[in-house]
């Protein structure tokens, strides 16, 4: 990932000359490019080896949900971006697998239940500020509303899906994947008070 992250910094540079950006957020840019094309590659994982355990749909919707809170609510970071691309494939493989097996044993209110609590707690919660993550305190506090009103059009979405494709069980992705975006944040929010 060395090869990411020069590649980063050279584009980086290029823009900065050629476009007149400030040199004073260079280190934010690299940073947002870096995490651009992470995202890419680990979206795209996520999105083919996703289809060996759920549809095509139901994987976009999974994907829909985490990625939609997860850029907003910020929550864990992997220690370099080869790990993190692994663990999102990863954890999105386990979620749709819990999710099939919920469903397949007639479990789903677990989800709904799982969902609505963490919805909540999100709610009530504080923004939290990753040390990988250059915001500043305004533009964290943006982020975090971002987010709420993120998290109450995905309760529309979900609302839509579970009329118009119940039969897909979308919805129920769709919540998995706020689950985990969900989850992330407070094991990022709770190590943070561990170490402090």
């Amino acid at each position: 990932m060395l090869l990411l992250l020069s590649c980063c910094e050279r584009l980086t540079d290029f823009f900065i000359s050629q476009c007149g950006l400030p040199e004073t957020r260079r280190s934010w840019y690299i940073y947002t490019l870096q995490t651009r094309i992470s995202m890419f590659l680990s979206t795209a994982g996520m999105m083919l080896l996703g289809c060996l355990v759920a549809t095509p749909y139901q994987v976009i919707c999974f994907l829909v949900g985490i990625l939609s809170l997860r850029r907003r609510l910020g929550g864990y970071h992997a220690k370099t971006p080869l790990r993190c691309l692994f663990l999102s494939i990863g954890v999105s493989i386990l979620c749709l697998s819990i999710v099939n097996s919920l469903v397949r044993y007639g479990l789903s209110t677990l989800i709904w239940i799982l969902f609505i609590s963490l919805s909540f707690a999100v709610f009530n919660s504080s923004p939290y500020s990753h040390p990988n993550c250059p915001l500043t305190p305004d533009e964290l506090a943006v982020s975090w509303i971002k987010a709420k009103h993120i998290l109450i059009w995905n309760l529309f979405l979900i609302l839509l899906l579970q009329i118009f494709f119940s039969r897909s069980n979308c919805a129920l992705y769709c919540e998995m994947g706020i689950i985990a975006a969900a989850i992330s944040f407070f094991v990022s929010k709770f190590k943070e008070v561990k170490s402090s």
